[in-house]
């Protein structure tokens, strides 16, 4: 299983996600954490995050999972398969729309599966790291409510996550304007015996197999 995650884009770590890929650079763009945002918001944001990725080496494109909420899983199945992906990658935003959407699509397992066989790498900053989780209603807070997913699905927020690793991951830790933010989740996640990592905007937390490696600046 090989998975990196950060707190912004890369961190300073793009050769390191590079190196964990390999020669497959074939990346889904999954961008269902900013649903919130209006559709040209949006739109930027994935014309920027497409832009860096291929930036970097990255074949990228967008895959919108709102597409497949009403579709047969099979159909998403087909996609990824026919596209084999070398990297799948969830961008930051609401995690609880991302955990929902990863859901009702079907990706969840598709992602599970194809690390399992090491067919592809899971990548994610912010929200999508912190989505690795299995419980992530430890990052509900007042300006982050679960229930504000039932305006843009219609339906019950999932609360848990893809369960890829055992830690909980806390992005943007040496942000001063994140300062309460981190303290919360460090709070939530002692509350439930588990333990945070802390990414700064530099840093990344990478899973090789059984190697646990958390790169910090340049390192």
């Amino acid at each position: 299983m090989k998975i990196f995650l950060s707190s912004h884009n890369f961190g300073q770590h793009a050769t390191d996600l590079r190196t964990l890929v390999g020669d497959n650079r074939r990346t889904l763009l999954i961008t269902n954490a900013r649903d919130y945002k209006s559709p040209a918001d949006r739109q930027a944001v994935v014309t920027e995050k497409l832009a860096l990725f291929r930036q970097e080496g990255f074949e990228a494109e967008e895959l919108d999972l709102r597409e497949y909420f009403a579709k047969d899983p099979a159909e998403l199945e087909e996609l990824v398969s026919k596209y084999d992906p070398g990297l799948i990658f969830c961008i930051g935003g609401n995690v609880f729309l991302l955990a929902t959407a990863l859901v009702i699509s079907g990706l969840d397992g598709i992602i599970r599966r194809r690390l399992a066989s090491d067919l592809s790498v899971y990548g994610g900053n912010s929200a999508g790291a912190m989505v690795t989780a299995r419980d992530i209603e430890v990052y509900e807070r007042d300006e982050l409510k679960v229930e504000e997913v039932g305006a843009y699905y219609g339906m019950e927020a999932v609360t848990s996550g893809l369960g890829l690793i055992d830690q909980y991951i806390i992005p943007h830790a040496d942000q001063p304007d994140r300062t309460k933010i981190t303290q919360f989740y460090r709070q939530q996640i002692s509350k439930i015996g588990e333990t945070p990592i802390f990414l700064g905007e530099d840093d990344v937390y990478i899973i090789n197999g059984d190697r646990y490696i958390l790169k910090q600046d340049s390192q």
